[in-house]
């Protein structure tokens, strides 16, 4: 294991009147002749005495790996070198993941989630920018909202783990690029005002506590390529090796932002931008994240509509693969049209609420929380805006590279969402294009995948970096009839048929064509 932080046991000679050395100096002689560049920052210095003296200068230090040199991040006394420990998050503008990693084994101890605070400032990212610039301590708010997050999630972990994850030596930390600037207290505006540019694309090692994160070492922040191309999908690319093959791949995440790379160990192509919380479930009042009690797929069978919960408990909501499904069934049993129109006439599921029509997926009597739920004619026109949007990005990278679809060798869909998500379904809305199964690739959780690689391996600090200065990065702004081809994408499939021929084979068998 090279992890990036290392835990070093050594025993010293004791200082006398022939060997007065400095305490700091004695150490870093002691492991010059492995390391290199060794630095000792002012805190850990002022641990020395009198804690080596009381340990006989036996004593564990910890080193933290940089893209530069070796920083000591703690002295203990004794032999600690069994308790290391690592951290890996993914820093969603919905959901937070944070794993604890044994950094001398690589197990993964304990993983938690929980949602973004930030969303008490607003669904969106954009909601959240403007929150900044519109209230006065407006970014010290949501900062501290980001902050809070991590510490719900460290504190979950350390009660479920029995481990201090304050003495935790360093953190992985991937997400957008505005997430990063939030978790960092740094004024976003930037990233929304023309010409677009943030106030950091690498942070890289930033110690904890200049953030007011209780961790006794560092975070590494993954480098953002752009406004809206952020360290989240730098981490991905670094988990799949597309960046590596010979073979050319798509690689997409459509979250609150949708990302795509298309490219080889030749070139890397992106582009990216807002695309809403839809597979996170964001964007239906009874939504919800990938946990227990989540509907994560559907069926509609003689009429009516089945379904299972991530570790069959009651249902409290759906997620993301769940919406997918349910919008594939609706369509696939003529209850929504090829614009996704429900039609009550088709299903005494499809009822009539406020003035909207909506489809009761679960009863009242069948839910957890003793209520119906329902998805509505507005979750449904939000979802195909998604789904619209990721279609097209695909559609615009191609036709700039001057590369058919079919040519490609691997399509990659990135996120949580894709561990629970039926391919089939998602071509047949048309998410996904219609590839061979074999040449789609649900990697799932690549960023916080990503993150874990990097806490595992020090010697892809400079892989990241590689990956980042590769990209070629696309303005969307700059593409032409980007609108008028979102349009046409935001039918189900597609408003020309003939990109989706297995689609168009099973609605000609189900006589929704002739």
């Amino acid at each position: 294991m090279e992890a990036l932080s290392e835990k070093i046991y050594i025993e010293l000679d004791i200082p006398n009147e022939d060997d007065t050395l400095a305490d700091r100096d004695r150490i870093i002689k002691s492991l010059e002749e492995k390391y290199e560049n060794i630095i000792m920052p002012y805190r850990v210095v002022k641990k020395l005495y009198p804690m080596c003296r009381e340990n006989n200068f036996k004593i564990t230090v910890t080193l933290l790996k940089t893209n530069i040199n070796w920083i000591i991040t703690d002295v203990e006394g004794g032999n600690t070198k069994d308790a290391h420990y690592g951290i890996a998050v993914d820093l969603g503008s919905t959901t937070v993941i944070m794993q604890l990693v044994n950094l001398n084994t690589g197990e993964t101890i304990c993983e938690e989630s929980a949602f973004n605070r930030q969303i008490q400032f607003g669904e969106d990212i954009l909601n959240r920018i403007f929150y900044t610039k519109q209230n006065k301590n407006g970014l010290e708010e949501i900062h501290k909202a980001t902050i809070e997050s991590f510490e719900e999630l460290l504190k979950k972990i350390k009660e479920k783990s029995k481990i201090d994850t304050n003495k935790c030596s360093i953190m992985t930390v991937s997400g957008n690029t505005t997430m990063i600037h939030f978790l960092l207290n740094l004024n976003p505006w930037t990233i929304f005002q023309s010409p677009f540019t943030p106030v950091i694309n690498s942070p890289k090692f930033i110690e904890a506590r200049e953030i007011n994160l209780p961790l006794a070492g560092y975070i590494y922040c993954f480098p953002s390529v752009s406004n809206y191309f952020g360290g989240d999908l730098v981490s991905g690319l670094l988990y799949s090796q597309i960046y590596k093959q010979d073979e050319l791949s798509a690689f997409i995440d459509i979250g609150t932002n949708g990302e795509l790379v298309i490219g080889n160990k030749d070139f890397l192509i992106a582009a990216a931008g807002a695309a809403g919380p839809a597979l996170e479930g964001g964007i239906s009042k009874y939504g919800m994240r990938a946990s227990d009690g989540a509907i994560d797929s559907v069926k509609i069978i003689d009429n009516k509509i089945t379904y299972t919960t991530i570790n069959n408990k009651k249902a409290r909501g759906i997620c993301g693969s769940g919406i997918v499904d349910l919008i594939a069934e609706l369509f696939l049993n003529k209850w929504i049209d090829f614009s996704g129109n429900l039609i009550p006439e088709n299903s005494n599921s499809i009822i009539k609420i406020n003035d909207e029509y909506v489809v009761e997926y679960v009863t009242k009597e069948e839910s957890f929380n003793r209520e119906s739920l329902i998805f509505t004619q507005g979750d449904i026109n939000q979802f195909l805006k998604t789904k619209s949007a990721a279609n097209t990005m695909v559609a615009y990278l191609l036709e700039e590279i001057g590369l058919d679809i079919n040519e490609l060798d691997y399509f990659y869909t990135a996120g949580a969402f894709g561990t629970h998500m039926d391919v089939k379904s998602a071509v047949t809305i048309g998410m996904y294009p219609d590839l061979p199964n074999e040449k789609i690739i649900c990697p799932g959780n690549s960023s916080l995948k990503g993150a874990y690689t990097l806490l595992m391996n020090r010697n892809l600090l400079n892989e990241v970096e590689k990956i980042k200065n590769k990209i070629e990065y696309l303005q969307l702004s700059n593409a032409t009839d980007f609108i008028g081809k979102m349009r046409a994408a935001s039918f189900i499939p597609h408003t020309n048929l003939d990109l989706y021929p297995r689609v168009k084979k099973e609605l000609i068998k189900r006589k929704i064509l002739k």
